[in-house]
């Protein structure tokens, strides 16, 4: 049940209730590093056991989603028979199957594609946005832990750790991400408090350069910010390397290896 921008304003707007029930639906080609998120495609969301935790006991189901959503029902009647063949279907046919983390997509958290070339970690601020397949989230929504991901250091130890394929493409997949060895700073500790907070401030400035970046409209504009996220970018692993205490010669390894 994906629907396209115009078809969520087109039920939006015959029906502002509508809205509750369509959330972004974004692919892993969607996620970028501390790019803003956006998609062009929404999930009509009804989870499994929503229709029965609403309805009384002399409601018919269907009957309450029609009084309900009335836009949203008369989009999906026509796919009602083959929505009732589906093997993955909650309660009802229309009704997406369990999941046990449906309220890990509404909460703040780290995006990921499945596939890429390096690390491509951003962060869904608000929540709220779903993913299919191709994508993954952390439940996570630290800063501090986005800048360590999104490092060239970490890029070069998954390296390491994980296989590539045609095109030196690699998977982030749990049986490779939980290998990830995070630093942990203590906040007793001043020097690592001091090193926790200035990886903050960097990816926040990180995540607004960025939102101005795709908002930028012209070339020299551009220019101007993508100059502004390289030398972010190098502070970030600079301070990464700081965390990890990585010697010159091992910093110059990783350097010369991404």
């Amino acid at each position: 049940f994906v629907i396209d921008a115009d078809t969520r304003q087109k039920l939006i707007t015959a029906d502002p209730q509508s809205d509750a029930i369509l959330k972004p639906f974004l692919f892993g080609r969607d996620i970028k590093r501390y790019r803003p998120l956006k998609t062009a495609k929404y999930l009509i969301l009804f989870p499994k056991g929503l229709t029965r935790s609403r309805i009384s006991v002399n409601d018919k189901p269907w009957d309450w989603i029609r009084n309900n959503f009335p836009a949203i029902a008369a989009h999906l009647e026509p796919y009602k028979e083959k929505a009732e063949k589906r093997c993955d279907k909650g309660d009802y046919w229309w009704e997406l199957r369990a999941c046990d983390y449906y309220n890990e997509f509404e909460i703040p958290k780290i995006m990921l594609p499945d596939i890429s070339l390096r690390g491509n970690f951003t962060l869904d601020e608000e929540g709220g946005k779903y993913c299919v397949n191709t994508a993954y989230i952390i439940s996570n929504p630290e800063k501090y832990l986005l800048g360590v991901l999104n490092s060239k250091l970490i890029d070069y130890y998954y390296r390491l750790i994980s296989s590539s394929y045609r095109g030196g493409y690699l998977r982030y997949i749990y049986q490779y991400m939980e290998g990830i060895p995070i630093r942990r700073t203590k906040n007793s500790d001043s020097g690592d408090k001091n090193r926790h907070d200035g990886m903050v401030e960097l990816v926040d400035q990180m995540l607004e350069l960025n939102q101005q970046l795709a908002t930028a409209r012209t070339p020299q504009a551009r220019d101007v910010l993508q100059r502004h996220i390289e030398v972010t970018d190098k502070e970030i692993d600079h301070l990464v390397y700081e965390l990890y205490g990585l010697t010159q010669a091992e910093i110059a390894l990783v350097e010369n290896a991404t």
